[in-house]
């Protein structure tokens, strides 16, 4: 319950739960609403999603590198027939594996409460969950298909609700407490971004002093076209603009894939 009332944030207002009040007049207590549904049902905390809600049509459209993952069709690839693909090389040779054991060995033993971001069908998260180190697991990604993907696998995993709290949200409008996590993984994340430099600082905003990030993209020379892919020099500029001190952001390039870690 602490999860709840003191790390969720909503999208529209930016409190939690502990610090909203019983009438909100900003996001009309759909915050509180979408709360209640977990564990049994997915939360929905996009800034989309409430502005439908309270009759507010000033919604944005999102470009097709973000709404192309909303895809049934993209979630099943994601899950079942990219893994093999990454792991022949495209994404950090050795695939999932070895970012899972980067992952994990730059969180610590005791990582607390971790969030993944734009985790996809979790892949990750559930990884994660079945080590039973994290204090708690968030899973926060865009796609409605990706996370029924996720609560789907969850269940085949036998991991329940309650180890990982799943939620619909945006990376530009994360909706998470300041200052509430201890870590954090984006994996494979960045170039689908609408906005990397607005995701990036939110990520460094829900950080606690000394909490981590663990990211990865893939750089140029890819063509910009669809995604957005990144030089080493502009992931740091990017890294830095949040807020990151330059003593502790290291980014590894791997052929044209880029590990990052900071250090808040």
């Amino acid at each position: 319950m602490f999860i709840l009332q003191e790390a969720i944030a909503c999208p529209l207002c930016h409190q939690s739960l502990a610090a909203t009040p019983q009438h909100c007049d900003t996001c009309h207590n759909y915050f509180q609403k979408e709360l209640q549904k977990t564990p049994s049902s997915l939360m929905d905390l996009t800034p989309e999603a409430a502005h439908q809600q309270i009759k507010d049509n000033a919604i944005q459209p999102k470009p097709l590198r973000t709404e192309l993952f909303r895809s049934p069709i993209i979630s099943f690839f994601y899950e079942r027939v990219l893994p093999p693909i990454w792991a022949a090389g495209l994404r950090n040779p050795g695939g999932i594996d070895v970012e899972f054991a980067q992952c994990t060995q730059f969180f610590g033993e005791n990582p607390g409460i971790v969030a993944d971001i734009s985790c996809g069908t979790g892949i990750m998260a559930r990884r994660l969950a079945l080590t039973g180190k994290c204090k708690q697991i968030l899973a926060v990604d865009y796609s409605e298909a990706m996370l029924l993907q996720l609560q789907q696998q969850m269940k085949l995993d036998g991991i329940s609700s309650s180890e990982i709290i799943v939620i619909r949200g945006d990376v530009e409008a994360l909706p998470l407490a300041s200052d509430s996590i201890d870590a954090i993984y984006a994996g494979a994340a960045m170039h689908c971004w609408p906005n990397a430099e607005e995701g990036i600082h939110n990520i460094y905003r829900v950080l606690r002093s000394g909490g981590k990030l663990f990211a990865t993209t893939f750089l140029k020379p890819f063509p910009s076209i669809v995604f957005r892919f990144f030089s080493v020099d502009e992931l740091r500029h990017i890294l830095l603009r949040a807020g990151f001190n330059s003593e502790y952001v290291q980014i590894e390039a791997r052929g044209l894939y880029a590990i990052i870690r900071c250090i808040k």
